[in-house]
């Protein structure tokens, strides 16, 4: 089970931010396809580090 209440929230709602305004620039600059690609690859690897880390956000002290 993971331990939610030490995970940094705030980090969370920041990257997200960057990631929707990096990808709104990546759009109106070059091609919404890019922006759409950008966004998706980000959360993407933002989804495998979760699932990389997931060992060490697990609460250690489970019960019985």
């Amino acid at each position: 089970m993971i331990n939610t209440k030490n995970l940094p929230i705030k980090d969370v709602l920041i990257s997200g931010g960057i990631i929707f305004i990096i990808s709104t620039l990546i759009a109106n600059i070059y091609d919404p396809l890019w922006g759409v690609t950008y966004a998706f690859g980000n959360i993407l690897t933002l989804t495998f580090l979760g699932w990389l880390y997931r060992d060490s956000w697990a609460s250690k002290n489970k019960p019985n």
